[in-house]
C-alpha cells in the first residue's frame, strides 16, 4: 500500500533544507576553484604541465595542499656527444710472440728393401747303408721307396729270380701270410735285426733252417697283394721297421 503520509512528511522534513546548503556549498567551492584556475592561466609563469594539472591543483588548493609541490617541473637535456673513449680491452691487449714455424726436414726416400733370399730348398743327404746287409735281389732294381706309408723298399725283377738272405741267420717264418705279403720269409740276423721277403713265387729254406749270408732261399713271384713280380723287402730293427737302404 502506498504510504499517504510520505508528502506531508516531505513538507516538514529538515533534511531538504540541509541538501540544498550542501548544493549551495559545493556551487561556493567551484565558482572559487574557476577563479583561481583562470587567475593560474593567466600567468605567463604557468606551464602547460601546470594547465593539464589544472583540476588536480585546483582541489589541492581547497584542500590547502601547496599546489606548488605537485605541479610537475619540465626538466631540459643537452644532449652532448660523448668523447671517444679508449677500448680497454685494446689497452690490456699485448702483442704476441709467435715462434717461427721450423722448416719440414728434407723427405728422405725410405732405403729400398732388401730383396728377400730366394728360398734354398735342400736335398735330403743322401743314405748311406751301413753294410750290414746284402742286396737281397741281385740284377733287382728298386720300384718304390721307403716312406711313411710304405714302409719297405720294393726290388723288382723277373719272376723266378733269385733272392738270397741279406745276413746270416735262422729262418724264424717260411710260408704263407694272409696279410697281403703272399709266401713270405723272415731270418733274424740277431742283434736285434730282421729281415721280411715278401711276394715270392717259391721258398727253398724252411723255418728253423740255419742260413748263410748270400745263400740262396727263394724266388721272386708276385703272390699276395702284388702288381707286377717283385720283392717287398722290410728291415726291423728292435721290433721297429726302418729304412733298409741304411743297413744296405
Amino acid at each position: 500500500m502506498p504510504d499517504q503520509a510520505r508528502p506531508a512528511r516531505r513538507s516538514t522534513d529538515e533534511r531538504p533544507t540541509a541538501r540544498a546548503a550542501s548544493h549551495l556549498a559545493v556551487l561556493a567551492l567551484l565558482a572559487v576553484t574557476v577563479t583561481v584556475g583562470m587567475r593560474a592561466a593567466s600567468d605567463g609563469s604557468t606551464t602547460v604541465g601546470t594547465q593539464r594539472n589544472f583540476p588536480f591543483a585546483l582541489v589541492s588548493l581547497a584542500r590547502g595542499a601547496d599546489a606548488a609541490t605537485l605541479s610537475p617541473q619540465i626538466v631540459s637535456y643537452d644532449l652532448v656527444p660523448q668523447p671517444p673513449a679508449s677500448d680497454p680491452l685494446l689497452e690490456h691487449r699485448a702483442p704476441v710472440d709467435v715462434p717461427e714455424a721450423t722448416p719440414l726436414p728434407t723427405p728422405v726416400a725410405p732405403p729400398k728393401a732388401a730383396l728377400a733370399p730366394r728360398p734354398v730348398y735342400l736335398r735330403p743327404a743322401p743314405i748311406v747303408g751301413t753294410g750290414q746287409l746284402l742286396w737281397p735281389v741281385p740284377g733287382g732294381v728298386i720300384s718304390q721307396y721307403y716312406s711313411s706309408y710304405h714302409k719297405a723298399l720294393d726290388i723288382a725283377a723277373p719272376t723266378g729270380s733269385t733272392v738270397i738272405a741279406a745276413a746270416a741267420g735262422v729262418v724264424t717264418w717260411a710260408g704263407w701270410k694272409a696279410n697281403g705279403g703272399g709266401l713270405v720269409i723272415a731270418i733274424d740276423h740277431g742283434n736285434g735285426i730282421v729281415t721280411v721277403y715278401n711276394h715270392l713265387s717259391a721258398t727253398w729254406v724252411a723255418a728253423g733252417a740255419k742260413v748263410a749270408a748270400s745263400q740262396a732261399i727263394a724266388a721272386v713271384g708276385c703272390t699276395g697283394v702284388c702288381t707286377g713280380p717283385h720283392v717287398h723287402f722290410e728291415v726291423m730293427v728292435n721290433g721297429i721297421i726302418v729304412n733298409p737302404l741304411r743297413y744296405l
